[in-house]
């Protein structure tokens, strides 16, 4: 769902601010502290509710005044309203009604690719798959359900494993196996669609050095647990294991998403720039994918784009950009 303007006020630096924007794509420049990364971080707030700067929200209120307040208006003519008092709970609305932050995310889904994200492939698995879970949620209610039911289970399997309560153990892992399994399936279709996709954008591309890398590229899912058992035979084979560990070594919250050359993570091989080119190339694919297959349309954000690229690399992202169908906003120091 595309965005059509914003109404910031009492916000980091600035007063009150109106901006209105294209649906496709937005840039944002300026020197810094001129409040570039401000912008993004209002229309972050709108999708997720919290800030990607700062766990302490009363920080992002301007000096001297006692709250903030975002207004945000979709082309569907959707209104959200996020609003903070010093000391107060944080307050969502969505159309004049009260919200919650989950609701948020699903009425206008997000993507945020900054300076962790760029180097998503050094980061640790858990961070992969939370990139790669909250675009499930936003395209799937189900998935939403599934999901938190898993980990629910997974925490009182681990705790009956602590404490030694081998009913539980049971129970809890009848619950994790019948979710799991479902949430497993559904990452790895959407995976490998959105591997299709990522390699279907090359032709996009002219440079002989980009194409180069990714062509080389072997993108693999890998689900938490051998591929030739069930999760079901995979728990019941670990069982030894996690109660010695006390704790469950197998199982889709231990899946990851790997980028090989030549069988090499490719943290070890390509440069920071080249690592960020890739990150960007397969949130945009994950996004695009949304849209094709899952009738949603996320916005995704990039905070100081140009930083780390070197101009080749740059060059074929920006252009490339107009091409992805979905709205973006990315910032950076100068104007392209």
């Amino acid at each position: 769902m595309s965005i059509k303007k914003i109404l910031i006020s009492n916000f980091r630096c600035f007063g009150n601010l109106e901006l209105v924007f294209s649906d496709s794509n937005n840039f944002v420049y300026g020197s810094n502290g001129s409040g570039k990364t401000s912008v993004l971080e209002a229309l972050y707030f709108c999708s997720t509710g919290r800030s990607f700067k700062s766990s302490n929200k009363d920080l992002c209120i301007k000096n001297n005044e006692s709250a903030f307040r975002i207004q945000l208006e979709t082309l569907s003519n959707n209104k959200i309203c996020v609003s903070k008092g010093l000391k107060k709970p944080i307050s969502f609305e969505i159309d004049e009604n009260k919200a919650t932050s989950i609701e948020l995310f699903r009425t206008i889904p997000s993507t945020l690719l900054d300076n962790i994200s760029f180097s998503m492939f050094a980061e640790t698995p858990k961070y992969r798959r939370k990139i790669f879970d909250r675009c499930l949620i936003a395209s799937d209610t189900s998935y939403n359900t599934e999901f938190f039911s898993f980990h629910r289970s997974l925490k009182q399997r681990n705790a009956a494993l602590k404490f030694k309560r081998l009913t539980n153990i049971d129970m809890w892992s009848e619950i994790f196996i019948n979710n799991g399994t479902l949430i497993s399936e559904k990452r790895n279709v959407f995976f490998e669609r959105t591997k299709n996709t990522f390699f279907e954008f090359t032709k996009n591309f002219s440079d002989k050095r980009i194409l180069k890398k990714i062509n080389s590229l072997d993108i693999i899912f890998k689900q938490g647990w051998p591929s030739h058992h069930s999760l079901k035979e995979a728990l019941n084979s670990s069982r030894d294991i996690d109660q010695k560990k006390a704790t469950t070594t197998l199982g889709p919250h231990k899946a990851d998403i790997k980028f090989l050359i030549n069988g090499s993570d490719i943290k070890y091989i390509l440069s920071r720039g080249e690592q960020k080119f890739m990150s960007i190339l397969w949130c945009l694919s994950m996004h695009r994918t949304l849209s094709d297959f899952y009738g949603v349309k996320p916005f995704l954000i990039i905070d100081d784009i140009h930083s780390e690229l070197d101009d080749d690399f740059y060059n074929e992202l920006v252009n490339f950009l107009p091409k992805t169908g979905n709205q973006l906003f990315f910032s950076d120091i100068n104007n392209p």
